[in-house]
């Protein structure tokens, strides 16, 4: 069964794969009768998971109800039935209890003597029951259900018995279109807005599943599904997407179980898929289940329901083999999956981090993973950081001068010895479970690597947070839900066996970049990256514009060391060509989103589809920079008058961007305070950060082509047979010699357009914007080796500059000539490099190291 609402249907069976039941049932013993608790404390978000008087929350639920209605009107047993039900729930282990109504005061009260937490529904008129789409009859549910949620959100203000309240419970993706998509989740969002208006501390969520996956609400505090899946690796699959669409927030499922049946194997089969869903659900980092239900007793609509019988207790409350298999897994905790964890080194590379490294490591001290150790490199601080670091008992501290960022990684992982190597920036610090994700995503021989998410810290500053919403933060570019192309080296991981392979890390890239090229050279051998969505670290972003400005020229400057090390993953604009996904923390919204509903709507997962993201990068990250230098170019229409058309044009583009990125930004919850700020804030950034990364780029582009172009010299001498064709006398085979050219031309400035195998020649040079070569080569006469630069004129960009040229010539004759002038120096230099510079290029470098 597939996300089933709790109001009907049968269930669906998609798969039959299972996993083998544990021992549980061998050795579950009763527990102790529990019969209070001590004061409860209010249950706060804390990433990916809870806490409650600042410690982890174990999310344990189960559901309860809904039963025939008794004499008060609340759908819940008698006082003596519901006392007995809360009391054999706590003894289970379980923690929290999911109604689907508001829990009556009487439940309120015996659920805090036993320690109890509730996740509350609220109850108002259902969308499924309007006949025809009249709007006063839709008026009537909104009313309804916000007039629910403001009276039960201030009955309960302030009682930390009430996790949460859940605004509705699996609205039908049929029940959907024909109401609306945006009508539905405006009012789900109005209705978590409401609550937190009552109560700002009170976590609020939405009840989904899988067959309006689309369907979000997004002032929810975390986020709920109801999953039934009956095959092991289905389930594991769709967890991880759903963790992807929880983004920073917990992952709940607040549905999940299996039909027993009436008969034994029922039962027992019902015990074994219960038993690797919860294993399953642990290892994905979900924060808590609710299993589907606590009894077969089930009322709907105060009908009695026979046929279902999901229940971990029979209808009279005899417990089935699933109440044991719950009661064991309520009592373990991520660190109990294995019994046997890899060692694991976790460096902390610090410069100057005296403002954030206290904070880093006493996290890290913190946690309990075992057998591991934690190594802080001071890489020539001048400021107390590495006193700061002597002062944490289990930290060890090595120094060394001041050599960069991949160098103090290197000495790291000569100073450690864990099978696995994680790295972690000085101003981030991790979540409680985050080694033994890490660890987990090691799930393939094949894996080499793993990384997880990064997330701002809620109690940064408001500028912190619209920096964090700003394009070039550290983010991490996946193949698919759990495969990386590239992960960031604030939150990283990789076995110590493949990073001696690689030879460690590049120390040419002396602040950033060292991650990238990291991960690439890991997938060129073929390795894999895996991602685990619930690896989380904390990470402070720039507090201050300036400082984000400065941190991106810096990240440009590392970007040429990466393109000149690996050109053929860069395009001929000079983007990165990334194969996977890239998943920014921008709260942007898609040019273009589709909802695949399936043929009549029936699919049994309806996802968003999004578009449009390659273009609004090109248009942001190539786009911006040559408007702004349009616009820079403005001072000359006072000489010429037509130049005006292209400052203009320049400050068009800029303007029509800015308002696109105005209107599509999402404000978060925090900032709604300031909506307008946060949005003018971020959409400036968008515009600067290109600029900044683009100049980046430009001002080491020559530092990068000599120093990061590793170019191994031509044999013997090479000889210029004129008309573009050289000679050269080295045995190696040719493909290797066509390399070694390729490389010398790049280091000397040329781009030169990689072939993807379908050409006919060896490389595409381009030479300047009107004039282009093919290199091709040829092994002949044996023991020679013949190269041609055959030049042409690029036609796409000849069209267009004789096309400007000619308007021009009709609105300002000095105009056309000035860009005649200039579209003549350009082929000149075009002709110029790939002749005498080409010769120049091999022949002095012909001999030459």
């Amino acid at each position: 069964m597939v996300g089933s609402a709790i109001s009907g249907g049968t269930a669906r069976s998609l798969a039959v794969e299972t996993a083998t039941v544990t021992d549980a049932l061998d050795t579950w013993r009763p527990q102790p009768r529990l019969l209070a608790a001590p004061p409860l404390s209010r249950v706060e978000v804390d990433g990916k998971h809870f806490k409650a008087g600042g410690a982890r929350f174990n999310f344990r639920g189960v559901t309860y109800g809904t039963f025939a209605a008794r004499s008060d009107g609340a759908l819940f047993p008698g006082a003596t039935q519901l006392r007995a039900d809360l009391e054999a729930i706590a003894e289970s282990g379980f923690t929290v209890v999911r109604t689907y109504t508001p829990p009556p005061p009487d439940m309120l009260e015996v659920a805090g003597e036993l320690g109890l937490r509730i996740l509350a529904g609220i109850e108002y008129q259902d969308w499924r029951y309007l006949v025809g789409t009249r709007s006063t009859d839709i008026k009537s549910v909104r009313r309804e259900a916000r007039n629910a949620a403001v009276s039960f959100a201030k009955r309960v203000q302030g009682n930390p018995v009430i996790l949460a309240v859940s605004v509705g419970n699996e609205v039908p993706s049929d029940v959907i279109r024909w109401v609306g998509t945006k009508p539905v989740s405006r009012l789900l969002s109005e209705l978590c807005a409401l609550i937190h208006d009552v109560d700002p501390e009170r976590l609020v969520t939405y009840a989904n599943y899988p067959t309006a996956e689309y369907l979000h609400g997004d002032d929810s505090d975390f986020i709920t599904f109801n999953v039934f899946l009956e095959s092991r690796q289905a389930f594991h699959r769709y967890l991880t997407k759903l963790q992807h669409a929880a983004a920073g927030r917990p992952l709940v499922l607040g549905e999940v179980g299996l039909d027993s049946g009436v008969d034994a194997p029922g039962e027992a089969r019902q015990a074994e898929v219960l038993d690797w869903q919860m294993q399953v659900a642990m290892e994905r980092g979900v924060a808590g289940c609710c299993v589907f239900s606590w009894t077969d007793s089930w009322t709907v609509a105060g009908r009695p329901i026979a046929d279902w019988h999901f229940g971990l207790t029979r209808a009279d409350r005899s417990p089935k083999p699933s109440l044991h298999v719950a009661e064991s897994w309520n009592r373990r905790a991520i660190a109990d999956i294995r019994s046997d964890w890899p060692s694991m080194s976790v460096i902390i590379c610090a410069h100057n981090a005296a403002s954030t490294l206290d904070e880093c490591l006493a996290h890290t001290c913190a946690l309990d993973y075992p057998d591991l150790e934690v190594l802080v490199v001071d890489d020539g601080s001048t400021d107390t950081s590495a006193d700061i670091a002597r002062r944490h008992d289990r930290a060890r501290v090595i120094s060394i001068e001041h050599s960069g960022l991949s160098t103090a990684r290197n000495e790291g992982l000569r100073a450690t010895s864990g099978d696995i190597v994680a790295f972690l920036d000085s101003d981030a610090y991790p979540a409680s479970e985050w080694p033994y994700y890490l660890a987990l995503g090691f799930d393939r021989e094949s894996v080499v690597g793993v990384g997880g998410p990064n997330e701002c810290p809620v109690t940064d500053a408001a500028r912190a947070r619209q920096i964090v919403a700003a394009p070039g933060g550290p983010i991490h570019v996946l193949l698919s839900d759990d495969r990386a192309e590239h992960v960031p080296g604030c939150n990283m991981a990789f076995t110590r066996q493949a990073l001696q392979e690689l030879g460690g890390f590049d120390p040419i890239y002396t602040v950033a970049g060292d991650d990238v090229d990291l991960c690439w050279r890991v997938l060129d051998r073929d390795w894999e990256i895996a991602f685990h969505p619930a690896a989380l670290v904390w990470h402070h972003p720039r507090s201050a514009i300036r400082a984000y400005l400065r941190q991106q020229l810096g990240y440009g400057a590392s970007e040429a060391l990466v393109q000149a090390r690996h050109p053929d993953r860069f395009s001929m604009v000079g983007s990165a060509r990334w194969r996977g996904r890239i998943y920014s923390a921008a709260p942007l919204r898609a040019w273009r989103e589709r909802i695949y509903r399936g043929l009549y709507g029936a699919a049994p997962y309806q996802s968003v589809y999004r578009g449009g993201g390659e273009l609004r990068d090109l248009a942001h990250q190539l786009g911006v920079p040559l408007a702004a230098c349009a616009v820079l170019i403005a001072p000359t229409a006072f000489f010429v008058h037509a130049l005006a058309l292209i400052p203009l044009l320049g400050m068009a583009f800029l303007l029509a961007l800015a308002a696109s990125d105005f209107a599509r930004i999402t404000v978060p919850v925090h900032a709604r305070d300031a909506a307008q700020r946060f949005r003018l804030t971020v959409t400036l950034l968008n515009l600067l950060q290109p600029v900044a990364r683009a100049w980046g780029r430009a001002r080491n582009r020559g530092l990068a082509r000599r120093n990061a172009i590793a170019v191994r010299p031509i044999a013997g001498p090479v000889q210029n047979l004129g008309r573009g064709v050289f000679l050269v006398s080295d045995r190696r085979p040719r493909p290797e010699v066509a390399e070694t050219v390729v490389q010398l031309l790049r280091r000397a400035g040329l781009r030169v357009v990689p072939p993807t195998g379908w050409e006919s020649y060896d490389a595409l040079v381009l030479a300047s914007a009107l004039v282009g070569a093919e290199l091709v080569t040829s092994a002949h006469p044996p023991g020679w080796l013949q190269l041609r630069l055959r030049r042409f004129i690029r036609p796409k960009p000849a069209m267009l500059m004789a096309a400007i040229i000619s308007v021009a010539a009709l609105t300002d004759a000095r105009l056309a000539i000035v860009l005649a002038a200039a579209a003549v120096a350009n082929l000149a230099l075009g002709w110029w490099r790939t002749g005498p510079g080409v010769n120049r290029v091999l022949t002095s470098r012909g001999t030459t190291t």
